[in-house]
């Protein structure tokens, strides 16, 4: 009976990781990401929302300063850039999350 408990508990843990996976890329696709300067110069990011999980969020914020850095001086550009930036964020998220225990 333990047994058979564990094989089911063993083979339920990868869907369980799966659903976290999707879920957590469907909120992180609508996304979208705000960069300013403040008086001091330092660059500021907000996001519009979370994709349940902050080193997610933090890594957008990243990529986002560095497309205004870079020169995307108008939204357009921003967000193409964003959108640019999001396949990679997201399998190196993938790759980490699926390596965690």
């Amino acid at each position: 009976m333990t047994t058979l408990l564990a094989l089911l508990l063993a083979a339920s843990a990868p869907a369980a990781q799966g659903d976290d996976i999707i879920v957590i890329a469907q909120r992180f696709a609508g996304m979208t990401a705000s960069v300013t300067r403040d008086a001091t110069g330092k660059y500021r990011c907000a996001l519009s929302d979370t994709s349940g999980s902050a080193k997610l969020d933090g890594q957008l914020c990243k990529a986002a300063t560095k497309c205004v850095r870079k020169g995307a001086a108008d939204s357009a550009e921003v967000k193409a850039c964003i959108e640019g930036a999001k396949p990679k964020l997201l399998a190196d998220f993938k790759r980490s999350y699926q390596a965690q225990p």
